[in-house]
């Protein structure tokens, strides 16, 4: 899967940084007991390393971007509810892999069915007239100044509003692609831990092999 980065976002995001994985042959379970118990310890992990979740370094980047808009970045508030005692929701297990490693690392990634996305994925920044189908199927209109990725298709995630109904993760998904955005940039190692982070999580609810593409990292 290739990325090519606009004209107009380096303009505004000189810094930012694509990365991607493309995970092939998953199985989804609505349960894992592994993967349960790896989720309890993830909770106490974040009660234990991020009670001051406001002035984390990656959360106060982000709110560098969900600001502008009136927004708080997401995985600031999901945080927030585990401190307070909540629970990490249950999905497809490939889905909540993905989401333990969003929280363990706290950067911001989109899951979508692989086989669903035609061509390759471009990422810009938005002027304000478009608009797409959330994952709760509902149309939003977007910003001007949002960050987008569109395939051939059209829009499949925005940053401020998440990824699209099209390209879903559904419990027929087969192949899947992991999408993070890093605004204001990060360095390559802590970008490839994160996709690590969430290959283990794959692994650890999995019968079988999986097929794991190399993780790529777009910039300017």
């Amino acid at each position: 899967m290739e990325v090519t980065l606009s004209k107009n976002l380096k303009e505004k995001f000189p810094a930012i940084k694509i990365g991607i994985l493309e995970v092939r042959d998953v199985i989804h379970k609505s349960e894992d007991n592994l993967l349960n118990e790896e989720k309890k310890k993830l909770e106490a992990f974040i009660r234990e390393n991020y009670s001051d979740v406001k002035n984390l370094k990656i959360i106060t980047s982000y709110n560098q971007f969900f600001k502008k808009f009136g927004s708080i970045y997401p995985i600031q508030y999901q945080i927030q509810s585990i401190l307070k005692g909540g629970s990490l929701p249950s999905t497809f297990t490939v889905v909540e892999a993905m989401f333990m490693a969003e929280l363990k690392t706290m950067y911001l990634t989109a899951g979508h069915d692989l086989d669903k996305i035609e061509g390759g994925l471009t990422i810009l920044t938005t002027s304000g007239t478009e608009d797409y189908i959330k994952i709760n199927k509902k149309t939003q209109q977007l910003k001007t100044g949002d960050i987008i990725c569109q395939d051939a298709k059209g829009i499949i995630s925005s940053v401020l509003y998440g990824p699209d109904y099209r390209s879903r993760i559904g419990e027929n998904t087969k192949n899947c692609l992991f999408f993070s955005y890093f605004p204001y940039g990060e360095d390559d190692s802590s970008i490839l831990n994160h996709f690590n982070t969430i290959i283990n999580y794959l692994k650890i609810s999995s019968d079988i092999e999986m097929k794991f593409s190399d993780i790529k990292i777009f910039q300017f």
